[in-house]
C-alpha cells in the first residue's frame, strides 16, 4: 500500500467486528491506510495531508488524529472515512522563539 517510509502506526479494535484494525501512515503518497488484521485486507486510504505524516493516534472507537509536516493535525472518523476537522498552525517564520 505505502510507496514510502512508514513513520507511525497504531492499532484499534474494530468497534463492530471485534477484530484489530491497523492504522499506518508516513511518507510517499502522504496517505493513512487502514487494514483489517483478521482478514489481512486493506479497508481505506485516507488522503488530505500534503506533507509526510509523522504521527497517528486513535481513540474513542472510530476516531483517528494525524500530524503532518504540512503543519496540520487532521481528525478522521472511519465511519465516514474522511477528514472531519483540520487544525492548522497560525505561526509564521523560522520557528525560532522571539524574545522581546
Amino acid at each position: 500500500m505505502h510507496d514510502g517510509t512508514i513513520r507511525d502506526l497504531a492499532f484499534m479494535e474494530g468497534p463492530e467486528s471485534g477484530g484489530s484494525i491497523l492504522i499506518s501512515a508516513g511518507a510517499g503518497d502522504c496517505n493513512i491506510y487502514t487494514t483489517d488484521c483478521q482478514r489481512g485486507q486493506g479497508l481505506h486510504a485516507l488522503n488530505g495531508h500534503t506533507g509526510h505524516i509523522l504521527t497517528v493516534y486513535t481513540w474513542g472507537g472510530w476516531m483517528i488524529a494525524s500530524g503532518s509536516q504540512d503543519k496540520t493535525v487532521r481528525f478522521w472518523d472511519l465511519r465516514v472515512p474522511s477528514c472531519v476537522r483540520v487544525v492548522g498552525t497560525s505561526l509564521h517564520g523560522s520557528g525560532e522563539s522571539q524574545h522581546g
